[in-house]
């Protein structure tokens, strides 16, 4: 277990609620259920689980390989350059 996986599972554990609060708003407009959300319901998922579900998607991201990536690119440059000066 890393930091990614556990960014990943908190990322969807948030935003399975909010597929949750959409569908139900969804099933109001075609007339499956009769009622819709609270508004307190509404102001919590519009500030709260919205920033908490969009910081987790970007932390979840992979930095590292990318860092890794361009590391070993100027390890390989570095080789090189000393291949070439022999």
């Amino acid at each position: 277990m890393n930091w990614n996986n556990i960014w990943r599972y908190i990322h969807l554990g948030f935003a399975l609620v909010l597929v949750v609060y959409h569908s139900r708003i969804a099933y109001f407009h075609y007339g499956l259920i009769d009622t819709v959300w609270d508004a307190s319901i509404d102001k919590w998922v519009s500030t709260t689980l919205i920033f908490i579900v969009m910081w987790t998607g970007f932390a979840k991201w992979p930095i590292y390989p990318w860092y890794k990536k361009r590391q070993n690119r100027k390890k390989r440059e570095a080789r090189a350059a000393m291949k070439a000066g022999e």
